[in-house]
C-alpha cells in the first residue's frame, strides 16, 4: 500500500508541474517567445505535456492497484467472517446433538480445517464413517430388493452401532479441541484415547459386516427354501446388543 501511495504522490507532483508548464505555455507572450526562442518554448511545452501524461499514468497506476487490493482485502475479511459464523454455528449444532453422524462429520472436517496437523486423525475417522455409511446402504438395498420387512429390526441395530461409533468420535473430538485453534501438533494429544476409540470402532464395523453376512444368508435361505429359522442371525444380534450395553455401562 505504501508503494502505491508514493506512486500517487509522484504522479500528482508531475501532473501539477505539467499543468503549470502547459498553462504557462498558453499564457506566454509573443515577446517572451521571441526572447527565448520558439524551439525552447516548444521544448518546454512538450516537456510539460510529457510530465502531465506521466503524472496521470502514475496516479492511475497508484490508484487502481490500491483500490483492487482494498476490495480484495474486504472480500477476504467478509469470507473470514462468514467462515467464523459458520464454524460457530456448526460447533453449536454439534454440541446439541453430538451423536448425529452428519453433524459429527462436519465437526471433524472443521477440526482438520482449523488445524491441519489433525488431518491424519480426522481422515481415519472419516474413513470409518464412510465404511459404516456403505454398510448401511448395502443393508438397506438388500432388504429393499428382497422386500425383507421381516428383517427391519436389524436396521435399528446397525443404527445403534453408528451411534456407538459417534460416541467414540466424540471422545476423539474432545481430545482434538485442545489444539484446534493453535499451532499445536497432534503428537501432543492423548493418543491412547484416540487409538482406543478408533480400535473400538473397527470392532463395531466388523460386527456390522458380520451382521450383513448373516442377513444375506438368511434371506437367500428364505427365498430358496422358505426357511424361517433365524436363530444364527438372532444370536449375533444378541451379541451386538450385549456389546453395546457393556459399552454404555
Amino acid at each position: 500500500m505504501r508503494k502505491y501511495r508514493a506512486l500517487r504522490i509522484l504522479g500528482y507532483l508531475l501532473a501539477a508541474i505539467g499543468l503549470i508548464g502547459v498553462g504557462a505555455g498558453l499564457l506566454t507572450s509573443s515577446a517572451l517567445i521571441v526572447s527565448l526562442g520558439i524551439r525552447t518554448v516548444s521544448a518546454l511545452q512538450i516537456a510539460s505535456y510529457v510530465a502531465l501524461g506521466v503524472g496521470a499514468v502514475a496516479v492511475i497506476g497508484g490508484t487502481i492497484p490500491a483500490l483492487a487490493d482494498k476490495i480484495k482485502q474486504q472480500n477476504t475479511d467478509r469470507m473470514l467472517e462468514s467462515t467464523r459464523r459458520t464454524d460457530t454455528k456448526n460447533m453449536t449444532e454439534y454440541a446439541k446433538d453430538s451423536l448425529n453422524p452428519e453433524k459429527t462429520r462436519i465437526r471433524l472436517e472443521q477440526l482438520k480445517r482449523n488445524n491441519p496437523s489433525l488431518g491424519g486423525i480426522v481422515d481415519r475417522c472419516l474413513v470409518q464413517m464412510d465404511r459404516i455409511d456403505t454398510y448401511q446402504e448395502r443393508h438397506k438395498s438388500l432388504l429393499d430388493a428382497n422386500e425383507a420387512i421381516y428383517l427391519e429390526d436389524t436396521i435399528e441395530v446397525i443404527d445403534q452401532s453408528e451411534r456407538r461409533m459417534c460416541q467414540n468420535f466424540r471422545n476423539i473430538i474432545n481430545c482434538c479441541i485442545l489444539i484446534e485453534d493453535t499451532d499445536g501438533s497432534a503428537d501432543e494429544l492423548d493418543m491412547d484415547i484416540i487409538e482406543s476409540s478408533l480400535s473400538d470402532n473397527e470392532e463395531e464395523l466388523s460386527a456390522v459386516s458380520t451382521l450383513l453376512k448373516y442377513s444375506v444368508a438368511y434371506i437367500n435361505n428364505y427365498n430358496r427354501n422358505g426357511v424361517r429359522d433365524r436363530s444364527e442371525l438372532d444370536a449375533w444380534l444378541k451379541i451386538m446388543k450385549q456389546s453395546m450395553e457393556g459399552h454404555h455401562a
